[in-house]
């Protein structure tokens, strides 16, 4: 009999017995233990197991938990025991996808502090036989010890729970996109507003080919699908998280937020939930998976939700998280999904079940599980917890004790260091005063303190101002300032940033003036942080107090404070987001769009505790900064695997905006940093970026930059511009060289530099590269004069070509040219004869190429004119318009082209592969009738690569930083 049979048997006869020893059995056998072991696929990472049919849990050890990815764990902690009686620490479970060959099961996984794998009963009996056990020849008593693990009655109950719920409602835990079943979301739109349609923003081509994959995989669970006309539009904005990936974001701030009503369905009020919650003991917490997005929105709300991208426009299918009246869709939604369930709250996407024993909080669990497949919802199990004795829910600790104050609320002000030196002291002083006028009491404690700020006093720190700073910090941890949360009263936020760290309050204002505090939070910069330019910090401050306190603010009205002004242009709500801005300022703006509120302009002595906790730092926040940063974002993430790495791996995702450059150009990143260095202007610019710039910028050189200062950012020690990278004053002579080397003219030059590169004047400096350029001056050419009939406008590619012959050329050779007249996108066929028969092989060419064109505009030269190509446009059903004779200026589009390419001819054909050269650099080039843009972005739909293209920075490795990381 196999073994995995008596297994079974036994289990099914003892699976309510947990016992407190079991008998260890040695096994002998015919063939040699190959079966021992076995490597599984746990989250799709491969891990060997022992094989221990002894074993009542399944569980692998802290290091493989974390090799995995460290899931999420639920669960008390508690003791296990081995075979011999010792006690180790279980850290807690979590549900995991196990792919034993061609079985794939969801099952409970338990970690320990121990340094084994074990596959034990409860896996054994759900693979069945996916093993491959030999047969059994003889069991006998063992006196080795063998390691197997026990846990106590109540969690194991708990496990085998949970373990039912994983297996009966597989679906709802299936990774994917979930789909609401029992509603649509509808976008109620104002009277009388127009279409706002907004054109696609040009994309880095760093992350361009990330942008198209996130758009296929949206368009494959189907979030949006592609459509070819649309009244209304919107932008979208790419976000390169830290775990490498590409996140696409609909920018509805440019129009669509504006002309939508506000879906008004209220929120619960958090008093009215305590008092529900009261007298319970058993706690779970439920996140949705993509919360948002398993809504679909009704066929009208779709017309109106489109994006607009360099790929095309799409029609976004489900609730999209950019949108203001998702919050009270999505609140409706809940409150339907938990009506008639006891002890069960929804607050937007944080569902919490509360009982008063585990056997009610079991019915809860099946009910609302069952009530969400029915929906057609998911569960992102990792972000799940089950069966707490207490949670954390809406700033308040849940517990059978009660509804608790979240410590943490207080722990900043508990944790605020003694101010160092004058500068210090007056922040904490501002502090006294602005909530002085609230409290009282803050002003009797100000005495020792302001003799510190007197000129002619020595700074000496003793104990009377020890005592006042520990007085006025037990006040503002008093009740005399701290509030409850009220959704009913103003909200207030304000965010302060320092050279070392940031700041951020949020506040209730009452009727009568009154300000209170709900919470303080604060984080110290880490070493990247602290290279952020003065604006950035500000920045920064803004979202970590948004995202600290996501849960009160998401889905409500609120005031954020800042005392940086150009702030309010950036993070402003009715212009959209600035293309101008840096890459970390454009993520956050578009953070911030999720949320509604208006921004404030404050002087400095007005930010209230804002400004002092964002300078007397504690010395201990290191750590606590980085679970406060994981938290924030998970709370807000949407993303489908809702991974969040700590702020180093997220300042490496900006660096995708910098790389080296081509091998071929003699100018590389290396050589910027260093020569950025040696510039003395440009490392002037560093410092200011990096402290602060001066209030009045006095010389004219400077001022340049000054007037650009929201745009500056420095990445990796290099100086960028809008994303562009800024040439110190050494390389720019290297770098003109580069771009002329076919010879532009200036107009294409400077297209093609402004893509890449940035320093002041730089237009100017390439209009006197050209003018003094010996072989542009040689080939230049007389001007043209202007079309008195200028040809209609075409609306697509190939409706209407021009053509023409150029030649004999310099080179003895004869050319036929062809111009698209929408894109002026070019085809040049060389060693031509005039004859009709080598015109129609073109047109082969072209035809299996692209298509045959709409029309095709000539002179009355005899092959265009002749039997044999009017026959053959006929067939192709081409139509043919003929230029005035002795007039070629009447098929003005290809005979300017033909001159171009005659003076790029005189300049260039000395060089091997000049024609393809010539062609692929006026392709490239912006052109002054697409509206900046080049031929190849009109005529192929994105831009052409060109050498140029290394500017733009190497994609990270991601898993060499985090490793590297995680070794530290």
């Amino acid at each position: 009999m196999a073994l995995i049979s008596k297994v079974k048997t036994w289990w099914e006869n003892h699976e309510c017995n947990v016992r407190n020893s079991v008998d260890i059995l040695h096994v002998s056998m015919s063939v040699k233990p190959k079966w021992l072991t076995k490597k599984v696929l746990v989250n799709g990472n491969e891990v060997e197991f022992i094989l221990d049919s002894g074993a009542q849990i399944s569980c692998i050890s802290e290091v493989t938990w974390k090799n995995i990815g460290s899931p999420k764990l639920t669960g008390v902690p508690c003791k296990g025991r081995s075979f011999t009686g010792n006690e180790f620490s279980m850290l807690g479970s979590f549900m995991a996808s196990v792919e034993v060959d061609d079985s794939k099961q969801v099952l409970v996984t338990h970690v320990t502090s121990e340094k084994l794998n074990l596959f034990g009963l409860p896996w054994i009996i759900e693979v069945e036989n996916k093993l491959g056990y030999p047969i059994v020849s003889s069991i006998k008593k063992s006196e080795e010890p063998i390691k197997v693990l026990e846990i106590e009655k109540a969690q194991s109950k708990i496990s085998e729970i949970v373990n039912k719920l994983a297996v009966q409602f597989k679906k709802v835990f299936e990774p994917g996109l979930g789909h609401c079943t029992k509603m649509k979301a509808h976008l109620y739109m104002k009277p009388g507003v127009s279409p706002v349609f907004v054109r696609a923003r040009p994309v880095p081509i760093g992350v361009k080919d990330a942008i198209e994959k996130e758009l296929s995989r949206l368009s494959e669970i189907g979030a949006i699908r592609p459509i070819e006309f649309a009244n209304w539009a919107a932008p979208i904005l790419a976000i390169k998280k830290a775990n490498g990936k590409t996140r696409v974001c609909m920018d509805y701030s440019t129009g669509l937020n504006n002309a939508i009503e506000l879906d008004r369905h209220p929120l619960p009020k958090p008093s009215e939930i305590w008092a529900e919650i009261h007298g319970s003991k058993v706690f779970s917490q439920l996140d949705l998976r993509d919360a948002y997005l398993q809504i679909e929105l009704d066929e009208q709300s779709k017309k109106v939700a489109c994006i607009n991208t360099h790929k095309g426009l799409f029609e976004v299918q489900r609730l999209p998280f950019g949108v203001k009246s998702a919050p009270g869709i999505f609140q409706r939604l809940m409150d339907k999904l938990i009506s008639g369930i006891p002890g069960v709250f929804a607050y937007l996407d944080d569902l919490i079940i509360v009982s008063k024993n585990i056997e009610d909080h079991k019915v809860q669990l099946f009910e609302i599980f069952d009530r969400i497949e029915k929906w057609g919802l998911k569960i992102q199990l990792e972000k799940c917890n089950f069966f707490k004795e207490k949670l954390k829910f809406l700033g308040h600790i849940v517990s059978k004790s009660g509804i608790e104050p979240d410590p943490e609320k207080k722990k900043k002000i508990s944790e605020l260091t003694r101010p160092r030196d004058v500068k210090e002291l007056k922040s904490f002083m501002g502090t006294i005063n602005y909530y002085g006028r609230f409290v009282s009491e803050m002003h009797k404690y100000r005495g020792p303190l302001d003799k510190l700020l007197k000129k002619e006093v020595k700074w000496e720190w003793g104990q009377d101002q020890e005592k006042a700073f520990q007085s006025v910090k037990k006040v503002l941890n008093s009740d005399l300032m701290l509030t409850h949360f009220d959704p009913d009263l103003e909200i207030v936020v304000t965010a302060d940033a320092s050279n070392y760290g940031v700041g951020a309050v949020i506040s209730h204002k009452f009727p009568d003036g009154k300000e209170k505090v709900i919470e303080y939070a604060s984080k110290s910069l880490n070493d990247a942080e602290k290279n952020y330019s003065q604006i950035e910090k500000e920045g920064l401050a803004l979202v970590f107090a948004v995202q600290k306190f996501h849960k009160m603010l998401f889905g409500r009205k609120f005031i954020l404070r800042t005392d940086h002004k150009p702030l309010l242009a950036i993070f402003g709500k009715n212009k959209g987001i600035k293309v101008f801005s840096a890459s970390r300022l454009q993520r956050w703006a578009l953070l911030l769009t999720n949320y509604d509120f208006k921004i404030e302009f404050v002087s400095t002595n007005q930010m209230g505790m804002a400004d002092t906790l964002s300078r007397l730092i504690s010395e201990k926040s290191e750590l606590e900064d980085k679970v406060i940063a994981l938290v924030a974002k998970s709370e807000n993430c949407s993303d489908e695997d809702g991974s969040d790495e700590d702020s180093l791996l997220v300042e490496e995702s900006v660096k995708y905006v910098l790389n080296i450059i081509l091998d071929e150009v003699p100018v590389n990143a290396e050589q910027v940093k260093s020569e950025t260095e040696n510039d003395s202007e440009l490392k002037m610019i560093k410092q200011f970026i990096k402290n602060g710039w001066p209030k009045v910028v006095s010389d004219p050189a400077l001022s340049i930059w000054s007037n650009r200062r929201q745009e500056l950012e420095v990445i990796d020690e290099c100086i960028m511009c809008s994303g562009k990278i800024v040439i110190p004053k050494a390389l720019r002579k290297s770098v003109l060289k580069v771009l002329h080397e076919t010879h532009p003219g200036s107009a294409k030059m400077k297209g093609v530099a402004r893509e890449y590169m940035y320093w002041p004047n730089i237009g100017r400096d390439i209009e006197e590269w050209v003018a003094n350029c010996i072989m542009c001056q040689a080939a230049a050419k007389r001007p043209i004069k202007s079309e008195l009939r200028p040809w209609p406008n075409t609306n697509r590619n190939w409706e209407r070509v021009h053509i023409d012959f150029a030649g004999p050329c310099k080179d003895g050779k004869v050319y036929f040219i062809v111009i698209d007249a929408h894109s002026k996108w070019p085809e040049v066929f060389e060693n031509m004869t005039t004859s009709a028969k080598d015109v129609i092989k073109c047109f082969e060419w072209l035809g299996t190429h692209y298509g045959y064109p709409e029309t095709i505009v000539s002179d009355n030269g005899s092959p265009f004119r002749s039997n044999e190509f009017k026959v053959y446009c006929q067939d192709k059903g081409i139509s043919q318009v003929f230029s005035a004779p002795y007039h070629p200026q009447s098929n003005g589009q290809v005979e300017r082209f033909v001159d171009y390419f005659k003076r790029m001819m005189t300049k260039n054909c000395n060089k091997r592969n000049w024609l393809s050269e010539v062609l692929l650099f006026y392709r490239a080039s912006p052109h002054e009738s697409l509206e900046g843009k080049s031929p190849s972005e009109v005529f192929l739909g994105r831009k052409l690569r060109l050498n140029l293209a290394r500017l733009i920075p190497k994609k990270v490795n991601f898993k060499k930083i985090k490793k590297k990381h995680l070794n530290k």
